[in-house]
């Protein structure tokens, strides 16, 4: 009996293991898409504006496109100073980010290629929404991108005052050369005697400029016209104009 007993237990032990080990495993199956879902809610999108209205402000773009969705992170690319130039007003591009993908979206396939709109008086009235959804584009991207944007700008610019000051140099060289020149030419002149300046390429023939060879073809084409309308010179054939002494001399070469 105690034996009967006893493995009644433990069947029921098993039992009620198998059942709580179901139950677990059941609940981590549900609990795994609800996991997945917030990461997919969670996942945040950028917008990306290659010409931003004129004159709107970056608080006036964030209640913008606020009324879509929560706005995370933005960034305006500022106009260099000119003459209409007004701080944080004049923008060249700029990113956004929404919290929710899909709100970025809808952003871009409803606003894009559409009019802000507004009230008349605003100066951005008539201007279009460039916007486009960057897929599987992050905030790091966007600061990668302006940082290999600012790498390139430095270097255009060391580029630039590279150029200034080889110019630069080169005019302060060739000021000195020629005023020790005029110097030596000065004190050549008061010792009486003569100063000559070496020039390059003394006696090599240069290439003749594009206006040199026009004026040579327009000299040979004005001379073969002048050889044209000169009257040709008969060659003479016999000694004398009298026809007596023209017959002798046809004759006497026949007959010779």
């Amino acid at each position: 009996m105690e034996s009967e007993k006893q493995s009644r237990l433990a069947a029921v032990n098993t039992s009620s293991e198998d059942e709580d080990d179901r139950d677990s495993k059941d609940h981590l199956a549900e609990k795994k898409p609800e996991k997945r879902s917030g990461k997919t809610r969670d996942k945040s999108g950028v917008i990306y504006l290659s010409s931003v209205p004129e004159f709107m402000s970056v608080q006036k773009l964030r209640n913008v496109f606020s009324d879509y969705g929560e706005v995370g992170r933005t960034f305006f690319q500022p106009v260099e100073k000119s003459f209409n130039y007004k701080k944080g007003l004049l923008f060249t591009e700029g990113w956004v980010e929404f919290k929710d993908y899909r709100a970025a979206k809808y952003v871009a396939t409803v606003l894009n290629a559409t009019q802000v709109g507004g009230k008349k008086r605003n100066p951005w009235y008539s201007c279009i929404w460039t916007i486009k959804y960057l897929p599987n584009f992050t905030w790091t991207d966007v600061n990668a991108d302006r940082e290999l944007k600012r790498a390139t700008y430095d270097s255009r610019i060391r580029a630039d005052i590279a150029q200034v000051k080889k110019q630069t140099n080169f005019y302060v060289s060739s000021y000195e050369k020629s005023r020790t020149l005029n110097e030596m030419k000065q004190r050549r002149e008061k010792r009486g005697d003569k100063f000559e300046t070496r020039t390059f390429g003394e006696g090599v023939p240069q290439r003749l400029t594009d206006e040199e060879i026009r004026a040579q073809k327009a000299k040979k084409r004005q001379s073969a016209n002048n050889a044209e309308d000169k009257p040709k010179k008969q060659r003479k054939t016999f000694v004398g104009s009298d026809e007596s002494t023209s017959r002798k001399f046809v004759m006497k070469s026949i007959f010779s």
